[in-house]
Parts: C-alpha cells; sequence; structure tokens
C-alpha cells in the first residue's frame, strides 16, 4: 500500500475515539491489534483484543453517556499523546485525562489512561476483576 494512503497513529487514534462515542464497536474492533492492551489509571491492564471489547460494551451499558473529549494530540513515532476528557453522569468515570495510545500499522496495540484526580480502576469495576 501507498505510504500516503496509510493512516497516521493520530489519524488511527482519531478513529478509535469516534468510534467508541459513537458506539460503534464493529470498527473499534477492526482498529485493535489482537494483543491489544488496555492499561486504566490505576494501572490495571486488559490484555487481548475479545475482552477490551467486552470492556468497552459493558462501559456503554453502565455508562450510556459515556464520552471521551480530545482536545490535543501529539504524536512521537508510534506513540500518540491525547489531552482531554471523559464525561458522563456517573461520577467514578469521568475526569480530565491524558491518554497514551501506541499505534502500528493502522491498529491499536495500548491504550493508557492518566487521570488528574484518584478514581477507582476502571478495568476492575467493570469486569470484576480484582488485584
Amino acid at each position: 500500500m501507498f505510504s500516503w494512503l496509510r493512516k497516521s497513529p493520530s489519524q488511527t487514534v482519531r478513529a478509535f475515539v469516534d468510534a467508541l462515542n459513537a458506539r460503534d464497536f464493529a470498527t473499534v474492533e477492526r482498529l485493535l491489534a489482537e494483543d491489544f492492551c488496555i492499561i486504566d489509571n490505576s494501572n490495571k491492564q486488559l490484555r487481548g483484543a475479545a475482552p477490551a471489547m467486552e470492556l468497552f460494551r459493558r462501559v456503554a451499558e453502565l455508562a450510556p453517556d459515556y464520552q471521551l473529549h480530545v482536545s490535543d494530540m501529539a504524536e512521537r513515532g508510534e506513540d500518540v499523546l491525547v489531552s482531554g476528557k471523559s464525561e458522563t453522569t456517573s461520577t467514578e468515570m469521568g475526569a480530565a485525562t491524558q491518554w497514551r495510545a501506541c499505534v502500528k500499522g493502522g491498529r491499536m496495540l495500548e491504550w493508557q489512561s492518566y487521570s488528574n484526580k484518584l478514581t477507582p480502576s476502571m478495568i476492575a469495576q467493570v469486569t470484576g476483576q480484582r488485584s
């Protein structure tokens, strides 16, 4: 494929966020690498595209108004730093946030959240996982 036809890592991250906000889970799934890893602000990890998709669907059920709002992105190689906030009426899930995404070949390899406030682990809340 011609390099000018490939999405940049920032374009892939934007497509990922837009698909999550639209609850377009088919697109989200297409954007994830098989070994995708999500890391929440408590440093809890969930590895694999299938478990991540379960998490995204469950968040949509628990907080139907959950939205990610991006205010700025900076790309450095495969890493994209994202500033913004997550908004929802669920007080445990909404916060001003920074994210770090790792993208390779148009696929999301990693999505890590950093919150400016102490909040419980989203992965633990949604999946029931402990430590």
